[in-house]
């Protein structure tokens, strides 16, 4: 495991409702494992509302994160409320920014109104094993590159990683990993080492399910509306020819 001997604290932020002012604090509830007897000692989890509607991070964040710099904490990740196309107040606040999104953006023209994808250091697009995946991390990279004028270098030497979170032992999650690291040691100073070996991930996932069998499911469902409507048809006409053939028998027999 690595950095066994590292201590993180981790602020999480949920949006707080326009109408009702309220918050799920949904984190604290997924959370769950910080109360184990491996993590109690060095691992501490705060969720917080925003405290306002239609911004991503609470207006007392700052100081939060000051107080817990002054408790000694190694690493402080603060995860944001939700960043729409023109936040990136976070910015300011983090070392290091990672934007995670989706490859659901819809045209290739919308990236051009994200604002993260101007500031933040790093890229994760997160569930590529969706269709269209690839597309839309070959746009993202080109945009990063489009964003910093970064013509000397190829596309693919960008900072965006195509990553599957539901995946165990994800080939892109475990070279993101590694990238954040390196770049903490370096904005930092930090001289942190991970025991984690990414040399040979490949940019290409395996998916969990194939692209030419994500529809089984409902391919056997329809099979099996197909097959009933089939017997019910085959039914009806068996029991037309056996009407027939018993008229035919009664007919007979009178005559």
């Amino acid at each position: 495991m690595d950095f066994s001997d590292k201590s993180i604290a981790v602020i999480s932020g949920d949006p707080s409702k326009r109408k009702s002012g309220g918050a799920l604090l949904g984190d604290r509830i997924r959370m769950n494992a910080v109360s184990g007897t491996l993590a109690t000692n060095r691992v501490f989890m705060r969720s917080c509302a925003t405290r306002q509607a239609n911004v991503s991070v609470n207006k007392f964040l700052p100081a939060m994160v000051q107080v817990l710099r002054y408790c000694g904490f190694d690493m402080i990740i603060v995860e944001t409320a939700g960043i729409g196309q023109s936040d990136s107040e976070i910015t300011t606040i983090a070392d290091v920014a990672l934007y995670v999104m989706t490859p659901e953006f819809g045209a290739p023209t919308q990236l051009e109104k994200i604002d993260m994808i101007d500031y933040a250091d790093i890229i994760a697009l997160n569930k590529c094993d969706k269709a269209g995946a690839h597309d839309a991390l070959r746009d993202v990279k080109k945009q990063y590159q489009r964003s910093r004028q970064l013509w000397s270098e190829t596309p693919d030497a960008m900072p965006v990683f195509g990553t599957m979170a539901s995946q165990f032992n994800d080939a892109g999650t475990n070279r993101l990993y590694a990238h954040v690291i390196a770049t903490i040691n370096q904005r930092t100073g930090t001289d942190w080492v991970s025991a984690l070996d990414t040399s040979n991930a490949p940019e290409v996932r395996t998916r969990i399910i194939p692209p030419e069998r994500t529809r089984y499911l409902a391919e056997i469902a329809d099979e099996h509306v197909r097959y009933a409507q089939f017997t019910a048809k085959q039914s009806e006409i068996a029991r037309k020819l056996y009407q027939l053939r018993g008229t035919i028998d009664i007919v007979s027999a009178v005559e």
